[in-house]
Protein backbone atom coordinates (compact mmCIF):
# COMPACT_ATOMS: atom_id res chain seq x y z
CA UNK A 1 0.00 0.00 0.00
CA UNK A 2 1.61 3.20 -1.26
CA UNK A 3 2.38 6.03 1.39
CA UNK A 4 0.71 9.36 1.88
CA UNK A 5 4.19 10.54 0.75
CA UNK A 6 4.21 8.76 -1.99
CA UNK A 7 0.38 9.39 -3.14
CA UNK A 8 1.56 13.15 -2.77
CA UNK A 9 4.54 12.96 -5.53
CA UNK A 10 2.35 11.33 -7.65
CA UNK A 11 -0.38 14.47 -7.26
CA UNK A 12 2.90 16.46 -8.05
CA UNK A 13 3.67 14.49 -11.05
CA UNK A 14 -0.01 14.70 -12.23
CA UNK A 15 0.00 18.50 -11.39
CA UNK A 16 3.81 18.66 -13.56
CA UNK A 17 2.28 16.76 -16.31
CA UNK A 18 -0.88 18.97 -16.74
CA UNK A 19 1.48 21.90 -16.90
CA UNK A 20 3.63 20.68 -19.16
CA UNK A 21 0.24 20.84 -21.30
CA UNK A 22 -0.37 24.17 -20.58
CA UNK A 23 -3.31 23.87 -18.11
CA UNK A 24 -3.11 24.76 -14.28
CA UNK A 25 -0.69 22.92 -12.52
CA UNK A 26 -2.76 20.87 -10.54
CA UNK A 27 -3.26 17.33 -9.79
CA UNK A 28 -5.15 15.15 -6.78
CA UNK A 29 -6.02 11.66 -6.06
CA UNK A 30 -9.02 9.94 -4.22
CA UNK A 31 -7.95 7.13 -2.21
CA UNK A 32 -10.05 4.67 -0.06
CA UNK A 33 -8.62 1.53 1.70
CA UNK A 34 -5.51 2.16 0.08
CA UNK A 35 -7.03 1.85 -3.30
CA UNK A 36 -7.00 4.96 -5.75
CA UNK A 37 -10.72 5.71 -6.81
CA UNK A 38 -9.77 8.20 -9.28
CA UNK A 39 -7.07 10.76 -9.91
CA UNK A 40 -7.59 14.54 -11.82
CA UNK A 41 -5.88 17.63 -12.76
CA UNK A 42 -7.31 21.52 -12.78
CA UNK A 43 -9.08 21.76 -16.01
CA UNK A 44 -10.18 25.23 -15.78
CA UNK A 45 -8.59 27.03 -18.68
CA UNK A 46 -9.61 24.30 -21.27
CA UNK A 47 -13.33 23.68 -20.39
CA UNK A 48 -13.75 27.37 -19.53
CA UNK A 49 -14.68 26.04 -16.11
CA UNK A 50 -14.15 27.60 -12.74
CA UNK A 51 -14.92 24.41 -10.98
CA UNK A 52 -12.57 22.25 -12.38
CA UNK A 53 -9.94 22.33 -9.94
CA UNK A 54 -8.10 19.00 -9.37
CA UNK A 55 -9.25 18.00 -6.52
CA UNK A 56 -13.25 18.69 -7.72
CA UNK A 57 -12.39 16.49 -10.99
CA UNK A 58 -10.91 13.49 -8.82
CA UNK A 59 -13.62 13.12 -6.55
CA UNK A 60 -16.30 13.66 -9.54
CA UNK A 61 -14.08 10.96 -11.31
CA UNK A 62 -14.18 8.56 -7.58
CA UNK A 63 -18.14 9.33 -7.15
CA UNK A 64 -18.46 7.42 -10.52
CA UNK A 65 -16.32 5.02 -10.48
CA UNK A 66 -18.09 3.75 -6.95
CA UNK A 67 -21.34 4.68 -8.29
CA UNK A 68 -22.47 6.54 -5.49
CA UNK A 69 -22.49 10.88 -4.52
CA UNK A 70 -20.38 10.14 -1.65
CA UNK A 71 -16.89 8.43 -1.48
CA UNK A 72 -17.22 8.27 2.36
CA UNK A 73 -14.06 7.04 4.33
CA UNK A 74 -11.69 8.25 1.08
CA UNK A 75 -8.87 10.86 1.46
CA UNK A 76 -7.82 13.12 -1.08
CA UNK A 77 -4.21 13.96 -1.85
CA UNK A 78 -3.52 16.74 -3.88
CA UNK A 79 -0.43 18.85 -5.16
CA UNK A 80 -1.34 21.83 -3.28
CA UNK A 81 -3.16 23.37 -0.54
CA UNK A 82 -6.95 23.23 -1.38
CA UNK A 83 -9.27 26.25 -2.01
CA UNK A 84 -12.58 26.55 -0.51
CA UNK A 85 -14.44 24.92 -3.30
CA UNK A 86 -11.95 22.23 -3.14
CA UNK A 87 -12.24 21.94 0.75
CA UNK A 88 -16.08 22.03 0.25
CA UNK A 89 -16.11 19.32 -2.56
CA UNK A 90 -14.25 17.20 -0.75
CA UNK A 91 -16.13 17.39 2.73
CA UNK A 92 -19.49 17.42 0.98
CA UNK A 93 -18.69 13.88 -0.53
CA UNK A 94 -17.44 12.59 2.75
CA UNK A 95 -13.52 12.89 2.51
CA UNK A 96 -12.41 12.46 5.82
CA UNK A 97 -9.15 14.26 5.23
CA UNK A 98 -7.29 16.18 2.70
CA UNK A 99 -3.06 16.41 2.50
CA UNK A 100 -1.30 18.27 0.49
CA UNK A 101 1.96 18.48 -0.98
CA UNK A 102 2.50 22.42 -1.84
CA UNK A 103 1.50 25.11 1.02
CA UNK A 104 -1.19 27.66 -1.09
CA UNK A 105 2.20 30.54 0.01
CA UNK A 106 3.96 28.92 -2.54
CA UNK A 107 1.51 29.38 -5.55
CA UNK A 108 3.16 32.04 -7.60
CA UNK A 109 1.10 34.51 -9.81
CA UNK A 110 -0.09 32.43 -12.54
CA UNK A 111 -2.15 35.18 -14.40
CA UNK A 112 -5.34 32.47 -13.57
CA UNK A 113 -8.34 35.02 -14.96
CA UNK A 114 -10.35 35.24 -11.82
CA UNK A 115 -11.52 38.65 -11.12
CA UNK A 116 -9.68 40.16 -9.21
CA UNK A 117 -12.61 41.83 -6.97
CA UNK A 118 -13.31 38.36 -5.18
CA UNK A 119 -9.36 37.44 -4.04
CA UNK A 120 -9.80 38.46 -0.47
CA UNK A 121 -13.30 36.89 -0.31
CA UNK A 122 -11.78 33.79 -1.34
CA UNK A 123 -8.60 33.70 0.46
CA UNK A 124 -11.08 34.33 3.93
CA UNK A 125 -13.53 31.69 2.81
CA UNK A 126 -10.46 29.05 2.86
CA UNK A 127 -9.34 30.17 6.19
CA UNK A 128 -12.71 29.99 7.79
CA UNK A 129 -12.81 26.12 6.38
CA UNK A 130 -9.56 25.64 7.73
CA UNK A 131 -11.12 27.12 10.80
CA UNK A 132 -14.02 24.75 10.94
CA UNK A 133 -12.24 21.42 10.75
CA UNK A 134 -7.80 21.98 11.34
CA UNK A 135 -7.45 18.73 11.39
CA UNK A 136 -9.38 17.90 7.92
CA UNK A 137 -6.30 19.27 5.69
CA UNK A 138 -2.78 17.97 6.79
CA UNK A 139 0.67 19.15 4.97
CA UNK A 140 2.72 16.91 3.53
CA UNK A 141 6.22 18.17 2.59
CA UNK A 142 6.98 16.51 -0.45
CA UNK A 143 10.31 17.05 -2.46
CA UNK A 144 9.94 19.11 -5.86
CA UNK A 145 6.12 20.52 -5.09
CA UNK A 146 7.16 23.27 -6.57
CA UNK A 147 7.87 22.30 -9.78
CA UNK A 148 4.41 22.14 -11.37
CA UNK A 149 4.46 26.14 -11.24
CA UNK A 150 7.81 25.94 -12.61
CA UNK A 151 6.63 24.12 -15.34
CA UNK A 152 3.80 26.30 -15.84
CA UNK A 153 5.27 29.23 -15.52
CA UNK A 154 8.39 28.47 -18.25
CA UNK A 155 5.19 27.27 -20.63
CA UNK A 156 3.49 30.43 -20.85
CA UNK A 157 6.88 32.49 -21.33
Amino acid sequence: MATVEELAARAVRLASDNAAAGQLPFGALVVRDGEVLATGVNTALRDRDPAAHAEVTAVRAACAAVGEVHVTGAIVVSSCEPCAICHAVAATAGVERIYYAAPKEWVPDLGYPAPPVHGELLVSMQRLFREAAPDQIVHVPTEGADEPFRRYLEGRA
